[in-house]
């Protein structure tokens, strides 16, 4: 009985051996996939020539590249319906030029440029932007509250 099974065994390590020898020389007609290098970082300029990589972003109002988490005014997510890690910003030309204001709101493609309308309201077909006096607000164009950030001063 030793006797078979050893056979069998030998038998199974030379069928094993067999397969490998055949795999080896398949293998020599496998034409071997061409390895891409890996992206450069920083080597994502847009038309514009603004660097996402390095947080930089196209203002159209300012018509430069900006970081808008130091050039803006962030403004959190209020409404529950909206992605609670996102914030909206905001972006005005210069102290002195409050007539129009950028809107950077995620999952909006563009930026939108919103107009004064009054005194504390910036408005377009989309949104409106309102400020008192220590806030800034965004609503849809059903006047729901969306995003809502503090000046600081």
């Amino acid at each position: 009985m030793k006797k078979y099974f050893s056979i069998l065994i030998l038998s199974f390590q030379l069928i094993a051996c067999n397969t490998n020898t055949t795999t080896q020389q398949n293998d020599s007609l496998i034409v071997e996939p061409t390895q891409t290098k890996p992206p450069i970082v920083g080597n994502d300029a847009d038309e514009h020539g603004c660097k996402a990589s390095a947080g930089y972003q196209w203002s159209v109002l300012r018509n430069e590249c900006i970081r808008i988490f130091e050039a803006g005014i962030r403004l959190d997510p209020v409404s529950k319906d909206l992605e609670q890690t996102l914030s909206a910003f905001i972006v005005i030309k210069t102290d002195r030029s409050d007539q129009e204001i950028e809107l950077f709101v995620p999952y909006d493609e563009q930026t939108i440029i919103v107009k004064k309308e009054s005194a504390d309201k910036w408005k377009n077909d989309k949104y409106t932007l309102t400020k008192t006096k220590d806030t800034y607000n965004i609503e849809d164009v059903n006047r729901k509250l969306l995003y809502k950030g503090m000046i600081e001063r």
